[in-house]
């Protein structure tokens, strides 16, 4: 949580607000997080059409305000993502000069303090923090001036948007409630004095009017039906990650349709696989209960009872992607290449047979990369990984450097799997060495070509790693890093690498047994 530290100073608490007779009945205790969140009207829609000019990918900004004297945040003013943010299916990182520039004037000429962050949640579809959420946070908040802070995390669908308020407290870091909304029904005294005098850097979303959801407020609480239990997905925030891995396991197996998380009415989690009327529900009791194929109209299409539904000591994805491969690939239609599949009815020409492949070969690497996908996600902490795009995933390296953080960045060729991948490593400055915190600091990353770490290095690693078309990401990534290792081994020893590198290569008994080892190692890593 870089951004937070002293960025603007000690926020103060501001004069209490008048409570609401809605408000009084929630027991605001100035040690704790508050179970309140107070915004107006006009920050809240400006959050939502920020949301909206992103339908399909995260976005985010900052909220500016102040703390009332029982520590109930008021947000006064919302900005949105600045021009060099990234925007990312499972991530969003501001961009930091448009962050700071906006921050120093909305303190020096308004006094506004940065009191959090919102940011949205699209393809999962769900409103919790996730792992790396919580873990920004509760690295930010106690740092000097910041003893409270505010986590809003939206979803949206095509035509509507919602947000859900969270509080951080010191007290308990990682102990965060999901507040209400108390809603002024007006624009902020701010919003059009700030627009006006800081429009030449202030950056607008695209979408001009607001569209709300649901909405958890203190005048329209959504509260749970009392037959309702615990669903795993809201046990742990990490499992929140593990519902992503799902739905991108699921979108590779169909990739010929859109797929998606929902929240059923009952508060069990599903993913629709949108043009096959087929949906797969996580049960209440899920892992231990299996999941379940539902059809469109809701009813059961399929419930495994725990005839090919077995968990252990494997990750649980592993369990998923079996299951998915048993039950959920007979459901699909036989696959055939045809002209109205690649084009749509409108153009009925007839594919050549170079088109035809190329689009078998296309719909062959989407499964590969959700295999593969699935096989980082067995052996990494969810912020140990991150995919910038479809095609390009950084990992932290193995091992650990002292005071500096390694990744690996994989990017996938056009023909992958037939060509392995193209490697790339750089370097952060490493805070905390407890949690992996890859998410927060990926901006901060300057990449090189491995080919640029000594002569022949590409030569090298392709005699190292010895690709084939069933090879996997995982093994490319513990060549690398092993290549890393003996890097820095040599450069201490002033030697040349390829006195380690070159034994390597003709002796693949001893490269199996080390690859082994390492891999060992980044499990054991993940477990701590």
């Amino acid at each position: 949580m870089g951004l937070l530290d002293n960025l603007f100073g000690s926020p103060r608490a501001s004069k209490e607000f008048s409570s609401s007779r809605h408000v009084s009945s929630l027991v605001v205790d100035e040690r704790k997080p508050s179970p309140v969140a107070i915004i107006y009207r006009s920050e809240f829609d400006f959050i939502s059409r920020c949301i909206l000019d992103y339908p399909s990918i995260e976005t985010g900004g900052q909220l500016f305000g102040y703390w009332t004297a029982t520590g109930t945040p008021v947000v006064m003013y919302a900005i949105g993502p600045g021009y060099n943010a990234q925007h990312n299916p499972t991530s969003f990182i501001q961009d930091w000069d448009y962050l700071q520039k906006i921050g120093k004037e909305l303190h020096s000429r308004y006094r506004l303090q940065h009191i959090g962050e919102w940011h949205s949640h699209h393809q999962l579809g769900l409103a919790h923090p996730s792992g790396g959420d919580v873990n920004t946070m509760s690295y930010g908040v106690g740092k000097p001036g910041f003893p409270r802070l505010l986590l809003c995390i939206g979803n949206c669908t095509r035509t509507t948007s919602s947000l859900n308020a969270f509080n951080f407290h010191e007290s308990a870091p990682t102990e965060y409630v999901h507040a209400s909304w108390d809603i002024i029904d007006m624009e902020s005294p701010y919003r059009r004095i700030v627009d006006m005098e800081l429009q030449r850097i202030l950056i607008q979303p695209r979408t001009r009017n607001a569209s709300h959801g649901q909405i958890h407020s203190v005048r329209n609480t959504i509260r749970p039906t009392e037959s309702i239990g615990v669903h795993w997905l809201t046990e742990n925030a990490e499992n929140v990650e593990t519902m992503k891995t799902f739905v991108s396991m699921v979108q590779s197996m169909c990739s010929g349709y859109f797929v998606r998380a929902e929240m059923l009415k009952t508060g069990e989690p599903q993913i629709a696989i949108k043009g096959l009327g087929i949906s797969i529900k996580l049960p209440y009791g899920f892992p231990a209960k299996s999941p379940v194929l539902l059809k469109e109209t809701g009813d059961i299409l399929y419930n495994d009872e725990g005839n090919n539904w077995n968990i252990g000591e494997e990750p649980l994805t592993t369990s998923f992607g079996r299951w998915l491969t048993m039950e959920l690939s007979n459901k699909l239609p036989h696959e055939q290449t045809t002209d109205e599949e690649v084009y749509g009815s409108v153009d009925h020409r007839s594919l050549t047979e170079e088109e035809k492949q190329e689009y078998s070969d296309a719909k062959t690497r989407s499964k590969r990369i959700g295999m593969e996908n699935q096989v980082l996600a067995s052996y990494f902490h969810p912020d140990a990984f991150i995919w910038s795009d479809i095609t390009v995933v950084n990992i932290i390296a193995y091992p650990f450097l002292q005071q500096k953080q390694g990744v690996i960045r994989i990017d996938l060729p056009q023909n992958f799997p037939n060509t392995p991948p193209e490697i790339q490593f750089g370097f952060y400055n490493e805070t905390s060495r407890t949690e992996p915190t890859l998410p927060i600091h990926l901006s901060e990353i300057n990449y090189n070509h491995l080919s640029e770490l000594f002569d022949n290095a590409d030569e090298v690693f392709c005699q190292l790693l010895k690709w084939e078309n069933q090879t996997s990401m995982f093994k490319a990534y513990v060549v690398a890093c092993i290549m890393l290792l003996y890097y820095r081994k040599a450069e201490k020893e002033q030697t040349d690498v390829r006195e380690y590198l070159t034994p390597l290569i003709n002796d693949e008994e001893r490269l199996a047994s080390l690859v082994q080892q390492v891999q060992e190692k980044i499990k054991q890593l993940k477990q701590k």
